[in-house]
This record gives structure tokens, sequence and C-alpha cells, in this order.
């Protein structure tokens, strides 16, 4: 394959040093490289780990709650069979209740319920209910300061919080075009001289980059246009560099444009380093918002993966920690599992048992009583 050219302005010896515009040039296509690197680099590593957490963590997942579950029969069946203190009886109770609940989020069967009944002196269904109710109106309530709307009853749907969000927002949305509307219907002041001057000053500003990027275009379907080309081969690979061009254009990716006219020899350096002012201002005038669209593409991302591993905005991320995170998921995973393998052989003996709930000692409650603690058998 051959080398990728690069589009960068550059300078003699004998000329003079490049000028602010140049230099402005230059360093927003170092940029836009930055970021189409990094965003494909997300691209690629989101789309492996995805991979791994189905082909690696799924099986650890189902073979630790298949353990879990083990478990508690087990110490459902010592708490039957054997006399227990006081005090052991309450740390098996917290045992089993912990570990049913954090089972019962992913299998919500009649039998997990009915030990978590047993051992907690409450009923699942009905602490779920208030919980899914009191999450349903804190959401409520965000939603209303946020969007500064009034929620009616039965607009929002606890079961599908994501259709709910959509139809409030499109309830805010047309709240927001009906006060437009209402504002535009009004009388408007006169707009200045000063006014309408930068407004045309803008149109005709907004044009000429628009023009810019079209002369480009044009100047690479002009030269690569297959159907003029005889060569079955040619055509081939003029229709295939066609294909890039349209993107690109579609993209206003406008890096890519120069890039394909250096790999046709289009352009050389030489007209690079001679691109006229006022093109160049329009050039730079793209590239800045190609730069600002990409790096708004790669905050997206990043701010969705950071929601699927429930981490903090200020917490570092990159594709390179999101690769050791997946791995050290699959480590602490299988150690789980280790872990709870021998706990099952050893808690066969009820001695065993009550020597360790000896040392064991339930965990304070947390604060948040929407994020629990991990349970101790996982």
């Amino acid at each position: 394959m051959p080398t990728k050219k690069v589009v960068h302005i550059k300078t003699a010896p004998a000329q003079a040093p490049l000028s602010p515009a140049q230099k402005q040039f230059n360093n927003l296509i170092k940029k836009i490289d930055a970021q189409k690197k990094l965003l494909a680099e997300w691209q690629e590593t989101f789309s492996r780990c995805q991979q791994d957490a189905v082909t690696k963590l799924e099986p650890l997942k189902k073979t630790l709650q298949e353990q879990q579950l083990a478990m508690l029969k087990l110490l459902d069946q010592q708490f039957t069979s054997h006399k227990f203190t006081a005090n052991q009886q309450d740390k098996l109770s917290h045992l089993i209740t912990e570990t049913c609940e954090d089972l019962l989020q992913t299998d919500n069967s009649d039998e997990l319920k009915t030990l978590y009944n047993k051992y907690s002196g409450g009923d699942y269904d009905t602490e779920a209910q208030e919980e899914q109710d009191m999450a349903a109106d804190f959401l409520k309530q965000m939603m209303e300061r946020e969007l500064g709307i009034k929620i009616e009853d039965g607009e929002f749907d606890p079961n599908d919080p994501e259709a709910s969000a959509e139809r409030l927002f499109a309830k805010f949305k047309q709240q927001q075009e009906q006060t437009e509307a209402a504002t535009a219907a009004r009388p408007q002041r006169k707009k200045t001289a000063k006014q309408l001057a930068k407004e045309a000053k803008d149109a005709e500003e907004a044009a000429n980059v628009s023009k810019s990027i079209q002369a480009v275009y044009r100047q690479l379907t002009s030269a690569l246009h297959p159907d003029r080309e005889p060569d079955p081969v040619e055509r081939e690979r003029k229709t295939e560099l066609m294909q890039q061009v349209t993107v690109a254009y579609g993209n206003k990716d406008l890096l890519k444009l120069l890039e394909l006219q250096l790999a046709v020899e289009q352009i050389d350096q030489t007209k690079l380093n001679n691109i006229a002012a006022d093109r160049l201002k329009h050039y730079n005038k793209i590239l800045n918002d190609q730069l600002r669209e990409l790096q708004e593409e790669v905050f997206l991302k990043e701010d969705q993966i950071r929601m699927m591993l429930h981490l903090a905005p200020f917490e570092t991320l990159s594709p390179k920690r999101l690769v050791m995170m997946v791995r050290e998921d699959v480590r602490t995973m299988q150690d789980m599992i280790t872990r709870i393998q021998r706990d099952l052989r050893m808690f066969q003996d009820v001695k065993n048992l009550k020597a360790w709930l000896k040392s064991y000692r339930i965990p304070e409650p947390d604060f948040d009583p929407f994020f629990d603690g991990f349970p101790p058998f996982r």
C-alpha cells in the first residue's frame, strides 16, 4: 500500500516564514488527524471489548450466578438443619438476603424471592415496587427541573424511562417551538444598518466557504469520473476513489478531499504552499467546523462508554484503559468463582461455616438507597 501523502504547508529556507493563517491551517490539519485516529481507535476498541464481554465475561457471569445459587441452597440447608446462635443467624440471614437481592437483578425467579422473603422478614415484590416508585419520582422531578415542563400523570412510565424521555423531550421541543412562534409573531424592531451589514457579511462568508469545498469536489469528480475511463482496471480504481470523494464531500471532510487531491496528483506541495489568502481563510473555517464536529463525536463516544461503565465524569478514560478494565473484570470474576467454589467445599462442614461466621462482620448499610454494596459471594 502506498504511503499516504500528508497535507501540510511547508516553507523553504529562502522563503518568508509561514503566515498566521498558514500556521493555523497546519495546526488544524494536525488536530483533525489526531481526532480521526482517536475516534477510529475508540470505535475499534469498543467493538473488540463488546466482543470480549460476550465471549469471555458472559460465560463467567453465568458460572458465577450458578455458584451463587448453589451457595444460597447450601446456606439455607445448613441454617435449617443445624443450630446457630442469634448472632450467627443474623449473619446468615444477611448473607442469604444480599446474595438473593443481587441475583434477582437478572433472575426474577420465585425460588429466589421465596428465599429472600424467608430471611429478610419482608416481601421482595413490595420492596422492589417501593424502590421503583422512589426512583421514578426522582427521575420525574429531575426531568421537570431540567426541561422546565410539568409532567402530567401517565406521561412518565418508570418501566420504560427511555421512551418516556423521548416523549417528554418532544413535548419540550413543541413548547419551545410554540414560544418561538409567538415571539416571531410579535412586531420586531427594525434592524439597524450595522446589523443588516453583519448579516450580509456572514451570508457572503458562508457562501464563499461552501464554494471553496465545492471547488475541490468538482475538481476531483472531473478528474476521477469512471464513465470516461476506457481501461477496466483504471475505471475500477476511479470508481473506488469517487466513492471516497462522495463520502468526504457529504461529511464536509476537507482534509480527506485534499488528501485525495494529493493522492491523484491533482495538487502538489507547491500548490499547497501557495494557497491564496482568501481561500486559505475559507479552508480554515471549514477545518475549524470539522475539528469541532470530530471532537463532539469523540466526546459522545466517550460519554456513552462512561455511562455503560458507571464512571464519573472526572475519571480518566482512554481506549487502552478500557481494554485493561475488561481484562481486570475477567480476572476479578475468575477469582470470585474460585473463591466461592472453595467456600462451597468448606461450608459443607457446618463447623467450618461457624468458624468463618465468627470472623465475618455485617457491613454498614450504604447511605444511597439506589446503589447497594457488593454482596459477599460475588
